[in-house]
């Protein structure tokens, strides 16, 4: 028995116990003190460790009850910081500029034109691949993907759909927008589907250049007297804006709507004067490069004989003089005929006429058989770029007769058989030999 027990124990005895013990006075007096002490002390100390353990099992109570809920608000906060974070990231992701995945080299428009089609809300977009930088660097530039269109995405940091990059067996290759592939559609589809364009403001800038159908010496000389313009004034962007957003767009192929004129050196030198090249820059600073101007049938058009409705007279006169282009398109020619004989003249009419036509009626009528020549030009000229002529050196469109002018470096008659075919009336096609040999076809 330690010293405690016998504490214990003495703190059990009962009062009356001890003042019949032996001993006696003073001594009984001071077991008594003592006892007292131990015996209330003893009960504190049970208390106390009463309470030391309850307040153990408050302790470890809260930690079940309190605790954990606040901690699974705390984990359910770090879930919300963590998808907002994320939210973040993809509203802040990377920023591609476009012009750093494009390769500009030798040989680039020599490449086979490839197409593809990519669904788009309720359209199938019209893709065709461009040249561009490696499978790896264009794979670390892809952005959200295109929603319904598999393994297609949109640039990162981009919400436009002008390109858009593809992956194929995890290699990745870039493609720009060309058109939807339905008869007719609204421009303003296009406007806000493919360049994120919903109102004016989302135009920062508008690049007026110069058309360049004709690079002769006297062409080049028109094309810089015309010079390059920036348009940025608000009532001149929500001008233009609103025209273009009001169009309807017919598709490619359609070179005889959209009416350029005659293909004469004077008629394309007017074609220079009446046309311009439009780049819209987005206030997200994308740039849209594809469409253009003639003031000759009051259109917009693009390469590959996309065409849209002709404007308005009142359309006409307010974007022709926002892009500068002056009415009428006189030559060299018509000018002398003018003064040599009067207004009345029905002869000195019809010769100024033939290089100024007043109006789209009157041009389709003149250029009927001009269209046929420019259509054989384009279609063989793509067949050039797309290296389905390899032994086609040049070709250019020829007058008195009108004719396409071909000149070849091959006398294999499969290869000039499959040249012959472009000709569906079998009477527009002049080929010329590397033996400076001439042939109508």
């Amino acid at each position: 028995m330690n010293k405690e027990d016998l504490f214990e124990g003495f703190g059990a005895l009962d009062d009356d116990l001890l003042k019949r013990s032996e001993h006696g006075g003073k001594k009984i007096k001071k077991r008594k003190n003592f006892s007292g002490l131990l015996k209330y002390g003893s009960i504190a100390a049970c208390f106390v460790l009463m309470l030391g353990a309850g307040m153990l099992f408050m302790d470890n109570k809260i930690s079940d009850t309190d605790t954990n809920p606040e901690g699974n608000v705390v984990a359910e906060s770090n879930d919300n910081i963590s998808d907002k974070q994320s939210n973040q990231q993809e509203e802040s992701e990377r920023y591609v500029d476009v012009s750093k995945l494009l390769a500009f080299n030798e040989g680039v428009e020599e490449q086979s034109l490839t197409i593809s089609r990519v669904e788009i809300e309720e359209y199938s977009a019209l893709y065709y691949k461009v040249t561009s930088v490696n499978s790896d660097i264009l794979k670390e530039s892809t952005g959200s993907a295109v929603e319904g269109a598999e393994n297609w995405f949109k640039l990162s940091g981009h919400e436009d759909m002008q390109y858009l990059i593809s992956s194929d067996n995890n290699e990745y290759s870039l493609w720009k927008f060309e058109s939807f592939q339905k008869e007719s559609y609204p421009y303003s589809d296009v406007l806000q589907i493919v360049y994120d364009i919903h109102s004016a403001e989302d135009i920062a800038e508008i690049i007026a250049a110069p058309a360049t159908m004709d690079n002769s010496e006297k062409g080049q000389a028109i094309q810089e007297e015309i010079g390059t313009s920036i348009i940025t004034d608000d009532k001149a962007i929500e001008t233009i804006y609103s025209v273009l957003s009001g169009l309807t767009c017919y598709g490619k192929n359609n070179w005889d709507m959209i009416g350029l004129g005659e293909d004469t050196p004077s008629a394309m030198q007017n074609q220079v004067r009446a046309g311009r090249y439009l780049t819209m820059v987005t206030s997200q600073g994308i740039e849209i490069d594809t469409l253009k101007y003639t003031g000759i049938s009051g259109r917009f058009y693009e390469y590959g004989g996309i065409a849209y409705s002709a404007l308005t007279m009142e359309e006409k006169t307010a974007v022709e003089k926002i892009l500068g282009i002056e009415l009428p398109y006189e030559t060299e020619d018509s000018i002398p005929k003018q003064n040599e004989k009067p207004e009345n003249d029905d002869s000195a009419a019809s010769s100024t006429m033939q290089d100024i036509p007043v109006d789209e009626e009157t041009y389709q009528e003149a250029r009927e058989y001009s269209a046929e020549l420019t259509d054989l030009q384009n279609r063989i000229s793509q067949a050039m770029m797309n290296k389905e002529l390899p032994f086609v050196t040049s070709s250019a469109i020829y007058e008195n007769p009108d004719r396409i002018h071909v000149e070849v470096n091959t006398t294999d008659e499969d290869l000039i058989a499959k040249l012959r075919a472009f000709d569906t009336t079998g009477k527009l096609l002049e080929i010329e030999y590397s033996e400076h040999r001439a042939t109508m076809e």
